[in-house]
């Protein structure tokens, strides 16, 4: 694999130079092509990409100083070539788990509207069957029938809608708002994440969800706006706290409800449950961000209080990430080490790759500029001869 690849870019670059000059699109491109080819061969890890760039680079520039061809720009070409024919490799790897991913998606959205057309048939199924009796029985049916309607709102595409009509209920009805609003809150963000598997994600989308219609209904009754904002606060975090501690009640689990959370899928929830207050104090803002003044004011207001004290969630997303943690020793004595081993040399790397980076934009920056300095000296210097 490799012996090709530097045989590719050393016929590459001798029948470039036998037409005379050699350029740096030749260089860039003779690289690109040798490496990326060369990548195809790598099935799992990256460090043969490593080697492969590695290589590229060393045949080519060895090769070039041969020919006196080594400038600073056929180097960089080099480089870029590597780089380039490694991303061209990879790129498609990934256009095709996209496209994968997409069609993926496609079937979940098919699916999910299968589920949610199958509930409501189921719904009025019974509302049918509540008009075969009369009396105390039929109320009773039917208000069976809602209950099941409003646990299953988040699958009918109804929380938003729901949540919005409810509060503006309770701001019609005047008395203790703050408290219903609570109530009507908690009630919709625990039903939401009910029955799903906990991610920072779902949580992100239903947080919006409630506080922008539980906001959307205050403005719209132009009343009662601060009793609202807080009891919106209030109540999603309290739905959320019941979803944090169901999950680590299932990662608690033993037999066979262990298995529904394996090994990837405790990490993976141990760094949502960690993120989860970032993202409530996130979303809490995002909303004060859309609302009118009074409500941008309580909220912001609120997200700074949430910042500066120890909520419930906070405390309880805590002790389902030490529960996540305990699981993963369990599963592998080291899991839990590695994962957060890995993490730190990931983000090590990368304030190192930013310091350098920055580094570098900095001098590239001031080199334009020194550039331009120098350009306009030089067309101050000319215009004052010329008079």
């Amino acid at each position: 694999m490799l012996d090709k690849m530097k045989e590719q870019i050393v016929g590459g670059l001798k029948q470039a130079r036998k037409s005379g000059e050699v350029k740096t699109e030749q260089v860039q491109s003779i690289v690109q092509d040798a490496v990326s080819k060369a990548a195809e061969s790598v099935t799992e890890s990256t460090e043969g990409l490593k080697e492969i760039a590695k290589d590229a680079v060393t045949v080519s520039i060895r090769e070039m100083e041969k020919t006196g061809d080594a400038t600073k720009e056929c180097i960089t070409a080099t480089v870029e070539g590597a780089v380039n024919g490694i991303k061209d490799f990879q790129k498609k790897a990934f256009d095709a788990k996209e496209r994968e991913l997409q069609q993926l998606s496609a079937r979940l959205s098919e699916e999910k509207k299968k589920l949610s057309d199958s509930i409501r048939k189921a719904v009025e199924g019974t509302k049918e069957a509540a008009d075969t009796f009369s009396g105390e029985v039929k109320t009773q049916i039917d208000t069976a029938v809602t209950d099941v309607k409003l646990k299953s709102a988040e699958l009918l595409g109804l929380t938003g809608t729901v949540v919005r009509e409810a509060v503006k209920k309770a701001i019609e009805s005047g008395k203790d708002v703050e408290q219903m609003v609570t109530q009507i809150t908690k009630g919709a963000t625990e039903r939401a994440l009910a029955g799903t598997r906990f991610s920072a994600e779902k949580v992100k989308d239903i947080l919006n969800e409630v506080l922008s219609a539980s906001m959307e209904a205050a403005e719209e009754a132009g009343s009662h706006i601060k009793d609202t904002s807080r009891g919106a606060v209030e109540g999603t975090r309290e739905g959320i706290a019941i979803a944090v501690d169901a999950t680590k009640e299932a990662m608690s689990a033993t037999g066979d409800r262990a298995k529904t959370y394996m090994k990837e899928d405790i990490i993976r929830t141990k760094e949502d449950l960690e993120s989860i207050e970032e993202l409530f104090i996130a979303a809490v803002r995002r909303t004060a961000s859309r609302s009118g003044e009074v409500g941008k004011e309580v909220l912001n207001d609120l997200a700074d209080r949430a910042r500066e004290t120890t909520s419930d969630l906070k405390v309880k997303a805590a002790q389902a990430a030490e529960t996540a943690t305990g699981r993963l020793k369990e599963l592998g004595k080291d899991a839990a080490g590695k994962a957060a081993d890995l993490t730190g040399k990931a983000v090590r790397a990368t304030a190192k790759e930013a310091k350098e980076l920055s580094k570098r934009s900095f001098d590239i920056a001031k080199g334009a500029l020194s550039g331009m300095w120098k350009g306009a000296k030089e067309a101050l210097k000319k215009g004052r001869e010329e008079q």
